[in-house]
């Protein structure tokens, strides 16, 4: 059996990529033939740990919640962590992390290791650029979207090598519907709560100050709240708005829900437009260069140009003046049937296998 390490480096356990590993383990428990044994490997540690309970084989390296230190054993002991551990002879070195990839290479190449080294980087490379010295460390690359997966092959990586697998999600027996004819439409937005920066939710806000009629916009996520909060009190519109704060399994909360709200200026693949569409909620989302296009659809929602405020007055207009066909529930949850987990495990198993 094929032994495969993933790598990571320290995570808070409430992002994006922890949600992935969750699922992709998950998928991995259930699979009954198994050519490969999958191990994570975080070297770093976490802050909270109730996302691991899916995976079976973990190694955990803490090294300290103060990120000055972090950075410090990063700097100067990071190369010995990664030689000690690949002692163990992988045939597949996978990792999140370009200075772990790249060092897992260049350890490969010093001491004529025969392991595949896999590049699975989580952001668009317009926000988040890598030296190419790092980004050419790999023999495979794992593309979480098709705007990513051009980004990597401008850098000179040629296609054959580069793997578009997006990001898993559940399937979710949760199926929220539509507000009724009469009740006051409700909107939804989830995450990181920026006015600026990579969220953007004065382009929602701007956006809302126009929107004729009834409507209401409930606010899940952490963040800088007195920021948002104050620019809601300056638009006159803070009547219409509740901020939720930060609830673990929120979507299982939720009765009727009209539409997700994203503005992001950037992302890899925006995992929330996922978990919305996955429990029936259609969305209203920028089109910024990487990963909402892969997602949403005329069955699930409307993309809109970045920072164009009118266009996102429109689309929360014809929400709001029901002037959109959204009330099937199921067939929006059909809608990224690609996503899910069970059709996923096979394509990243695949991917990592060639």
């Amino acid at each position: 059996m094929k032994q495969v390490y993933i790598f990571t480096p320290f995570m808070t356990g409430y992002g994006g990529t922890e949600t992935v590993l969750t699922n992709l383990f998950h998928e991995y428990n259930r699979s009954p033939e198994r050519d490969y044994h999958m191990k994570l490997i975080c070297i770093g540690g976490y802050e909270d740990d109730s996302w691991t309970g899916s995976i079976k084989d973990i190694q955990v390296i803490n090294l300290g919640k103060n990120r000055t230190i972090r950075a410090l054993v990063y700097l100067f002991c990071l190369p010995f962590i990664m030689l000690r551990i690949l002692k163990g002879n992988p045939d597949v070195v996978i990792s999140t992390n370009p200075i772990m990839w790249s060092l897992a290479y260049w350890i490969k190449a010093i001491f004529h290791k025969k392991y595949k080294v896999i590049s699975w980087y989580h952001y668009s490379l317009e926000a988040k650029s890598l030296p190419k010295i790092l980004l050419k460390s790999a023999d495979t690359y794992l593309a979480i979207s098709s705007g990513i997966s051009h980004q990597i092959q401008k850098y000179g990586v040629h296609a054959e090598k580069v793997k578009t697998i997006f990001n898993p999600i559940f399937k979710n027996k949760i199926v929220v519907s539509r507000t009724e004819v009469g009740e006051t439409p409700e909107l939804i937005y989830v995450g990181r709560i920026m006015l600026d920066g990579q969220k953007n939710m004065r382009q929602i806000i701007d956006a809302l100050a126009n929107v004729k009629g009834k409507w209401h916009l409930s606010i899940y996520g952490d963040g800088d709240i007195e920021a948002v909060s104050n620019y809601i009190d300056s638009k006159g519109i803070s009547d219409n708005i509740s901020f939720m704060g930060f609830k673990k399994n929120m979507w299982s909360t939720l009765d009727k829900m009209d539409c997700l709200l994203l503005s992001s200026k950037y992302e890899g693949l925006p995992m929330v437009l996922n978990e919305a569409i996955s429990v029936g909620i259609p969305v209203i989302s920028t089109n910024c260069e990487t990963g909402p296009e892969d997602i949403v659809n005329s069955e699930n929602g409307i993309l809109v140009k970045t920072n164009s405020t009118l266009d996102y007055q429109q689309a929360i207009q014809k929400v709001v003046d029901r002037k959109v066909d959204f009330q099937d529930s199921i067939k929006i949850k059909k809608s990224i049937s690609k996503f899910y987990s069970e059709n996923y495990f096979n394509v990243f198993m695949k991917s990592i296998g060639e």
